[in-house]
């Protein structure tokens, strides 16, 4: 298999969005406003904060939403921000496309996650407004043609998941630019950026697969009555390293215990379930060569 690699992330700041296609308010949002009385259940936006709020106790306050925990709870990020919020089940739409310009500074990996689209267009700028140095084009067709009646009949499959860890990491002003396109709505849960560090290649036998929060319960009749629920990713990975780099990966990963990260076990076409964005449970080295150790990671993605 390919080299397992994990994305570290950026947290991209108010400052570093430069522009967006999508509105902040966005249509159907409104803008908290301290001299309105807002009934139980009303939804308001800061744009401070970039978050959704939802009025628990009707009334007017003068309070931010944010410091008014007995008045207001957080419903979510808004429209504009979903994609930079770095969870599973917010998601940043449009009718037809999204553009993002971003100043996040020295990266090399980027993730992009609950895709709904076409085509991704990804450019690095070397400065703001300055020297392209990085372009790539990803079509969002995951379907495997082995045949050419499949060329023709074949009906397109969303590639929900992608990642680049190839980007120009020396270039600390760069201006990043990301468009998703298609000719129906478009969708993106995630989109992040951040340093892309090598562990090491990926060993066979990675597994992959989900676990999942549905509710199945038997009636006194012994029928199932479901409700669906979310579910997360999971991923077992062994992974070969350089016996010379044991402390640095080892003291790396250990630092991004708390942190949500992409995980890559292989980033083909075709091995998207072994892309997956949340935390290792589980991380253990083993001293097994001579010249290579072995790291074990089960990872399990956050909840969608």
């Amino acid at each position: 298999m390919s080299g397992m690699k994990v994305i570290k992330p950026t947290t991209i700041t108010t400052a570093m969005l430069t522009s967006s296609t999508v509105a902040e308010p966005a249509a159907g949002e409104v803008v908290w406003n301290a001299a309105t009385a807002y009934a139980a259940g009303a939804v308001v936006i800061r744009a401070t904060t970039h978050m959704k709020y939802e009025r628990v106790i009707a009334g007017t306050t003068a309070m931010l939403p944010e410091s008014d925990p007995l008045n207001w709870i957080e419903a979510g990020p808004t429209l504009r921000w979903a994609m930079f919020d770095r969870k599973i089940g917010t998601a940043t739409t449009a009718p037809t496309a999204i553009t993002v310009v971003t100043r996040p500074g020295s990266i090399s990996g980027l993730g992009m996650l609950e895709l709904v689209g076409r085509q991704v267009v990804v450019t690095v700028k070397d400065a703001p407004g300055g020297i392209t140095v990085y372009s790539r084009t990803v079509n969002l067709d995951g379907t495997m043609i082995t045949s050419v009646y499949e060329w023709f009949f074949l009906d397109f499959e969303q590639l929900s998941d992608f990642v680049l860890t190839d980007l120009p990491q020396h270039f600390a002003a760069c201006e990043l630019t990301v468009t998703i396109t298609s000719t129906t709505p478009v969708s993106v849960g995630v989109l992040q950026v951040g340093q892309a560090m090598t562990v090491g290649r990926a060993a066979m036998g990675a597994t992959a697969g989900i676990i999942d929060y549905s509710k199945k319960e038997k009636d006194r009749f012994g029928n199932f009555d479901v409700v669906a629920g979310a579910f997360s990713k999971r991923g077992n990975l062994q992974v070969l390293t350089p016996a010379t780099e044991f402390n640095k990966i080892f003291r790396s990963l250990a630092a991004l215990r708390a942190t949500p990260c992409i995980y890559i076990g292989a980033d083909q076409v075709g091995f998207e379930p072994l892309i997956i964005y949340g935390f290792y449970k589980e991380l253990s080295m083993v001293v097994a060569y001579a010249q290579h150790h072995l790291c074990n990671l089960e990872i399990e993605g956050l909840s969608q």
